[in-house]
């Protein structure tokens, strides 16, 4: 039953593939050529696109750029996901579609040189300056222990696709963490190891975690035996997560459970 499943994914990925392939060999490129240009949103002349050649670029540092192509009468966007949206009407001044939720988007073509300074960016992540850290001393039954976590970013990125203010999908860059655990005794190194969210994967669905982060690592509470950390891997910025807890006994050893 398995082999079956796996065989249909694979048969449905070559035919969206294929579609997509036979879309875009198939472009309109008269109507591509149409959409150049900067485009705003209404007449108080909200920037809300930018398109360029094979490309839409959006007034949003975050927002990564999309490859689009025309075909019949739909827009399709290539992002992490491809999403078409159904044109309404198109002019050279006039841009008009469905988005996700099928509202009408009304855009208008603009000559404002002064709004080409949204567009004029590098896109980076949207934590790309987090950092985070603690420094906790715990008594136990086995002593004093001082337990030193610092969480910061990677540079492995990781794409989270959301919606902007006219409902088209967009994709937002998030870095991957890093949480460095020092735990010390008597000023003697007991362990010391930087956590990243791929020794996780054995607690969490494969299709899941390359959409995920290491959130971070923090102290949960100490027995007689040993001291016990929690790691949340999850989509970012979302409310959910996993939580897989670290235990480490005070020789050094590290075992995972998932809670």
């Amino acid at each position: 039953m398995r082999q079956t499943i796996i065989l249909l994914l694979a048969l449905l990925s070559i035919v969206v593939a294929c579609k997509r392939r036979s879309t875009q060999e198939s472009e309109d490129k008269q109507a591509k050529q149409l959409l150049q240009g900067l485009w705003t949103t209404d007449d108080t002349e909200e920037p809300a696109m930018l398109v360029k050649g094979d490309s839409i670029y959006y007034p949003d540092s975050a927002s990564m750029p999309v490859r689009f192509w025309i075909f019949q009468d739909s827009i399709y966007m290539q992002g992490q996901n491809l999403n078409g949206y159904k044109i309404l009407k198109q002019t050279n001044a006039f841009f008009s579609f469905n988005n996700q939720n099928g509202d009408e988007v009304n855009l208008f073509r603009s000559s404002n040189k002064d709004l080409m300074a949204s567009f004029g960016y590098h896109v980076y992540a949207m934590n790309l300056f987090d950092k985070s850290g603690s420094d906790t001393i715990v008594s136990t039954d086995m002593g004093f222990y001082d337990c030193q976590i610092r969480t910061c970013t990677t540079s492995e990125r990781v794409i989270k696709s959301t919606y902007n203010d006219n409902g088209i999908e967009v994709d937002n860059a998030y870095l991957d963490n890093v949480s460095t655990l020092t735990l010390r005794s008597r000023d003697s190194v007991v362990y010391k190891h930087d956590f990243l969210k791929q020794e996780f994967s054995n607690y969490i669905p494969r299709d899941f975690i390359a959409h995920c982060i290491l959130r971070n690592l923090e102290f949960d509470r100490a027995d007689r035996k040993a001291l016990f950390f929690n790691a949340t891997i999850g989509i970012p910025d979302a409310s959910s997560g996993y939580v897989v807890e670290v235990r480490i006994t005070p020789d050094g050893k590290m075992s995972k459970r998932l809670r």
